[in-house]
């Protein structure tokens, strides 16, 4: 989420700089941040200066509790809608943006119904991190597959099929009975349960059901 943040101690000096600087505070996933091309893209059609500061993510919610406590506090911001940080937004920390929205042209095509799910207390301080639908994959062994004669499987049961043989067929050839046919991350949140899982209609993170939510961990049949 991006988020704008309250810093009503500035002076107007540095009030006046908004229009051609925004500070961002952002997580960092890889050991170097990303090639600037995108970024000085974005500076030349907007004319505005990025300060991006890149925060190494294992490190980021320390950072921003950091930020927090001492009113040290970037324009915008990345962060999830949840603990911490909602607390923050309800202590003034951040500025509510719904009522600028329909003053820029893409923003005001945001999903009403995404944008309802990030309120808190029935307001919008945040804008939510578009991504794909289809984003997730499986990733197989082709040499094994071509090995065992299996083409792509196109249907859950090729999948299945492939997976077994996987297992059971000695798909590297080596005589040995240690293959194995699928391997997942050591959590349930992304991966290969998550994609397999969205093949049977399972809710993303949380669903409603006749007799209430459910989780796509927990999906009864009945």
């Amino acid at each position: 989420m991006l988020i704008g943040c309250n810093q009503n101690d500035r002076t107007t000096q540095e009030e006046s700089k908004v229009d051609s600087e925004i500070t961002i505070l952002t997580p960092l996933h890889t050991a170097e941040t990303p090639d600037p091309k995108i970024e000085e893209k974005i500076e030349e059609l907007t004319g505005v200066q990025l300060d991006l500061q890149y925060v190494p993510a294992s490190n980021y919610q320390d950072r921003m509790s950091t930020a927090f406590a001492t009113g040290n506090m970037p324009e915008v911001a990345n962060i999830p809608i949840e603990g911490n940080f909602k607390e923050a937004i309800r202590d003034g920390q951040f500025w509510e943006i719904e009522p600028y929205l329909d003053e820029f042209e893409n923003l005001k095509k945001l999903k009403k119904e995404i944008l309802d799910n990030t309120r808190v207390d029935g307001k919008l301080y945040a804008l939510y991190q578009g991504r794909p639908l289809s984003r997730q994959g499986i990733i197989y062994r082709k040499d094994w597959a071509d090995n065992l004669g299996l083409s792509t499987p196109q249907t859950t049961e090729e999948f299945f099929n492939m997976l077994k043989q996987f297992t059971e067929n000695d798909p590297d050839g080596n005589g040995k009975d240690d293959t194995i046919g699928l391997a997942d991350r050591g959590d349930l949140a992304y991966g290969s349960f998550n994609t397999i899982a969205s093949w049977f209609n399972t809710p993303n993170e949380w669903g409603r059901k006749r007799w209430g939510a459910t989780s796509r961990i927990y999906v009864p049949s009945i």
